[in-house]
C-alpha cells in the first residue's frame, strides 16, 4: 500500500502551474498557523477573495445583509431524515 506522502507526489506531477501555485499557498497558510500558533481567521472578506476568482460561486454585493433563515414548514407525519435513517438500518 503507499503511503500518502507518496500519493501525493504523485498527484503534484499531474498537476498543473496555476494548481501547484494555489497548493504552495495553502502550504503556506498552513505552516504560517502552525508557527504563530493561531490559525487563519475565516472573515467574510478572506472568504470573499477566496471566492472571487472561481466561477462556481457567486458572491452577493459587499454591503449585503446576512440571508435571513426561512421558516420551516410543519407537515404532518415523521420526517423524511428519520424514514430514510430507518430504511438504511
Amino acid at each position: 500500500m503507499t503511503s500518502a506522502k507518496e500519493a501525493l507526489r504523485k498527484k503534484v506531477d499531474q498537476l498543473s502551474e496555476e494548481e501547484a501555485l494555489e497548493v504552495l499557498r495553502l502550504i503556506a497558510t498552513k505552516e504560517s498557523g502552525r508557527t504563530t500558533g493561531s490559525g487563519v481567521s475565516l472573515t467574510r472578506e478572506v472568504i470573499r477573495e477566496r471566492l472571487a476568482g472561481k466561477p462556481t460561486f457567486r458572491l452577493p454585493p459587499p454591503g449585503a445583509a446576512p440571508r435571513r433563515m426561512g421558516k420551516r414548514i410543519q407537515c404532518p407525519g415523521i420526517p423524511a431524515s428519520e424514514l430514510l435513517i430507518a430504511d438504511r438500518r
